[in-house]
């Protein structure tokens, strides 16, 4: 007999508590994406690239899952709260009865248990799927291919799933446990009374929310400025000033929605259904701000993760595939060497590229370069030139880089070659520092300057091209000198580097790949000192699948939390006014009214704290740009916004989801409140 209750109870609660349920799942599935890390492809791969900074990697996966638990327990502890105050008068009965505490006790762990093996058994399965999906994906996405995959199940990560998930609902069901033992039987049999109303002051009202609203401008101003990210000090003042101003915000709200019920009619029980609402800020209007926040944080991290993932294939399509540097150490040729071995033809583009400082013979190396006029010329465009460019090429000492060198690879690469003749220079800027709107202005003019003791007039306009493998070498500025010039400044102190680019048509993009890793081998066997472009792939992959992966990660688990503690919060408060909705029904409401009453209601209570959230996103999510995202990825902001839209379009999929089961736990509740109790 105790068996087939625990059993019923079990299968009733699980068809009245789907979102509860989803909830769970999700965590798990959470839970398990993120500790599977080490078993992904992408992540085994990048390991053979970066190994010191994969291992750091999973070293942060640690505090990343303690830090989830505590969020996964504030989850569940609310969610199961709301399952034990619905029962209440449940277990008032029992216990009336006959039924002893622990027996109680005992049977309520038993459902907790049951319910937590089924959410596992639907949830590691669906996360083994969900990690093959995406791994399968990855590779298929940055090129790697399909060969040598490798299923991507975890026992370890599975272990801790199921570990971390059991922990945490023993431990809120022993805590909402020991509160219920505490009850009378009494107590458990009478409903919960409704929240006694405070009384408002709508001019204090109106003054919390401006001051809100002021706040929150403010912060927004900061972050998407830049400001915030200056200093430490001023991302905790923009991230306390945004916290207040949203608080504020829920806290004024209430002068909004009494204007509301008050100046409009909108159907039968209009003014019952915001003054629900307005209960509802009132009483929950730190959970709401909190809730808001999070949602904030939820959809912010998802925009960003999806935009640095995708921005991985945004970078220049035009590069150097190989840099060797054995010239610059004296030893023998890499272009003979490369001949040896047989390589030569894998390379559509295979020759020098000379860099170098101007020298003076007797003079001082400092001095080698006036540029006064161009730096004139970029004040009068950008005032703030001279102050925040004290180290671009102007300080007097820049880089050179040949003509001849230069156009050759450009022309390779299927750009157009530079065109300056005898007494004229050209300007160099990698694509991380381009100053493309100065330089446009400037250019033009052209300004005359002083190298090296002769006069030059700098002209065309400011090249961007890649000139050696990604991280060999950086620089921020360099002149493009003619070969005749270049030669008697450096009086043969160039700095040498040979460069290959393969025919990209030749190759897909996982082909590709694979030619990378077959070279690769073919020069680590020899004495070569090169950098290839599949390294440095591996490094900005690695940046973008950790941001990607975590921030991506952290949204869902805000976004589950948020949306599960505003369901919860709206059911428990529907249930503790049920005698309201009861003296409807002494009055003649039928079930479809109430039902609308309730809808409308759940569309403020959770429309109000996404409203917020959607409004600050728009900021937050720019200002995360600003701060987070390379100099580089940020010159394609504007590619990323299709998929910024795509993950809006999911979030609010999402949110109407949650909306649409709660209507429907809300329903099933007021059909429970339809026959009018009998009162002596």
């Amino acid at each position: 007999m105790f068996s087939k209750l625990v059993v019923r109870n079990s299968i009733r609660s699980h068809k009245e508590n789907a979102l509860f349920m989803g909830s769970l799942i999700t965590s798990i599935i959470a839970f398990y994406v993120v500790l599977s890390l080490s078993s992904q492809d992408v992540m085994r791969y990048l390991k053979t690239l970066e190994s010191d900074a994969i291992n750091k990697l999973f070293s942060m996966i640690g505090v990343l899952y303690g830090f989830t638990l505590f969020i996964v327990f504030a989850l569940i502890f609310f969610a199961s709260k709301y399952q034990i105050e619905r029962r209440s008068h449940e277990f008032g009965v029992y216990i009336m009865m006959g039924m002893k505490r622990t027996k109680l006790f005992l049977m309520l762990l038993l459902e907790d248990i049951g319910s937590s093996l089924v959410a596992l058994l639907i949830g590691l399965p669906v996360s083994v799927l969900i990690t093959e999906v995406i791994s399968l994906l990855t590779v298929k996405f940055v090129g790697i291919g399909f060969i040598g995959h490798q299923v991507t199940w975890s026992s370890k990560a599975a272990l801790l799933t199921a570990a971390g998930f059991m922990g945490v609902k023993l431990v809120s069901f022993i805590i909402l446990s020991f509160s219920l033992a505490r009850k009378e039987v009494g107590t458990l049999l009478t409903d919960a009374p409704d929240n006694v109303r405070k009384k408002g002051y709508p001019v204090l009202q109106a003054l919390l929310l401006l001051t809100g609203l002021t706040l929150l401008i403010y912060a927004y101003s900061l972050g998407v400025e830049g400001t915030a990210w200056e200093q430490t000090k001023t991302l905790g003042k923009t991230v306390i000033v945004g916290l207040l101003g949203t608080i504020l915000v829920f806290r004024g709200l209430r002068f909004v929605i009494d204007l509301i019920a008050k100046k409009t009619s909108s159907g039968k029980l209009h003014v019952f259904t915001f003054r629900q609402v307005e209960d509802g800020v009132i009483f929950k209007s730190g959970t709401m701000a909190i809730c808001s926040l999070l949602i904030l944080v939820a959809s912010s991290c998802l925009a960003c993760g999806v935009a640095t993932f995708v921005s991985y294939d945004l970078y220049e399509k035009e590069r150097v595939d190989y840099t060797f540097t054995n010239i610059f150490n004296g030893k023998e040729d890499p272009m003979k060497t490369i001949r040896e071995l047989g390589c030569e033809d894998e390379f559509y583009y295979l020759s020098y590229m000379r860099i170098s400082h101007p020298y003076i013979v007797g003079g001082e190396p400092g001095k080698a370069f006036e540029s006064d006029e161009f730096a004139k010329l970029a004040e009068e465009v950008d005032p703030t030139y001279s102050y925040h460019n004290r180290s671009d090429f102007m300080d007097g000492f820049p880089f050179m880089i040949r003509l001849s060198d230069f156009n050759a690879q450009v022309v390779a690469m299927g750009a157009e070659p530079i065109d300056i003749k005898e007494g004229e220079l050209g300007l160099y800027r990698s694509s991380t520092f381009a100053r493309d709107e100065l330089d446009s202005k400037v250019l033009p003019q052209r300004p005359h300057v002083t190298l090296a003791g002769k006069e030059f007039v700098m002209t065309g306009e400011a090249r961007h091209d890649p000139i050696v493998t990604d991280s060999f070498i950086t620089l921020s500025s360099a002149l493009i000198v003619p070969d005749e010039d270049f030669d008697t400044f450096t009086a043969g102190r160039e700095e040498v580097y040979v460069n290959g680019i393969l025919d990209h048509k030749k190759y897909s993009k996982s082909e590709l790949t694979q030619t990378y890793m077959r070279l690769n081998e073919i020069f680590d066997k020899t004495d070569l000192e090169y950098e290839s472009y599949l390294s440095n792939m591996g490094r900005q992959l690695f940046y973008l699948v950790a941001a990607s992966y975590i921030t991506i990660y952290l949204a869902l688990i805000f976004l589950v939390v948020a949306n599960t503690i505003l369901a919860v919060q709206f059911l428990m408060g529907q249930k503790r006014t049920s005698r309201r909705y009861k003296t409807l029904v002494k009055l003649g409401a039928d079930h479809q009214t109430l039902y609308k009453t309730s809808k409308r209601q759940i569309n403020w209570y959770f429309g109000l704290p996404i409203a917020v959230a959607a409004m600050s996103t728009v900021f937050a999510t720019k200002a995360l740009f600003n701060g987070l995202l390379s100099s580089r990825t940020r010159t394609h902001i504007d590619e990323m916004i299709p998929v910024i839209l795509v993950v809006v379009v999911v979030f609010v999929l999402i949110e109407y989801l949650y909306m649409h089961i709660v209507k429907r736990s809300s329903s099933r509740f007021l059909e429970t409140l339809m026959t009018p109790e009998r009162e002596e």
